[in-house]
């Protein structure tokens, strides 16, 4: 079964490996020659930061409104990369209690992610609070609020090994494809643990990834993204939802 599965990909699920290979230059829609931003896409960039933020009715002071992820870099894609907007505040000036502040700043990012389809030079929107506090590796940040690099993309010479990264894939599409044919077969809350088993074990494996030498362009990485612009991360956030469905 498991050997059937494997040869039923298609070529199309493979599709975005593509996207992993460096260009020359930044995006032209978004920065100048100078490696500045764009002065229109900043100011859009920063309404959006600045409306999403008043819907929270959070009154700490935004520390800065960063823009990271491909579009910050040389590994841009202009079928799917999208505008990573980062509002940066001090999670400590909200409560104490930082693990609530992150619960509720992350249903605020859903909730607004969801109900807007927002692009900007052709690029969605997507923002996220985050502490102050909290680590973020990226080889490339640019403070939109500044105007300025925290972190200047340097271009690398680097050139992914599609096959394996495909190979790799692979082994984890199959998970998830089992688990799409299991819905059935165990009550909620066994199916609910044996979903938070695989994410983790994704979650983990990036994670793992992200702090090797290689970081953002490792294979663990890479292997993310490729199962995130085919549409089997989302899949995988979608099952439990689904399973507690079936249960009703």
């Amino acid at each position: 079964m498991k050997v059937t599965k494997f040869l039923e990909f298609v070529e199309k699920d493979f599709d975005a490996v593509k996207s992993f290979h460096i260009k020359d230059e930044l995006n032209t829609k978004i920065w100048e020659e100078d490696k500045s931003m764009k002065e229109d896409v900043r100011e859009k960039l920063l309404t959006i930061s600045q409306d999403f933020y008043n819907t929270t009715s959070l009154n700490v002071e935004i520390d800065d409104i960063t823009l990271t992820g491909s579009l910050a870099n040389f590994n841009w894609s202009e079928k799917y990369s999208d505008f990573d907007l980062h509002i940066i505040i001090d999670f400590e000036k909200v409560n104490s209690d930082t693990k609530l502040v992150k619960k509720f700043t992350d249903s605020a990012k859903n909730l607004w992610n969801k109900s807007y389809d927002l692009y900007v030079n052709g690029f969605e929107v997507e923002v996220y609070i985050q502490d102050i506090k909290e680590p973020h590796r990226s080889s490339g940040v640019y403070s939109v609020l500044n105007s300025k690099w925290n972190i200047e993309p340097v271009k690398v010479d680097f050139i992914p090994d599609e096959m394996d990264i495909k190979e790799k894939a692979k082994g984890i599409m199959m998970l998830v494809d089992d688990l799409e044919d299991e819905i059935d077969k165990y009550d909620y809350n066994e199916y609910k643990k044996r979903v938070k088993k695989l994410w983790d074990k994704i979650k983990n494996y990036r994670k793992s990834g992200l702090e090797s030498e290689s970081g953002e362009y490792s294979l663990k990485n890479l292997v993310f993204k490729l199962l995130r612009r085919n549409g089997y991360i989302e899949r995988i956030l979608d099952l439990r939802k689904e399973s507690y469905e079936k249960q009703f």
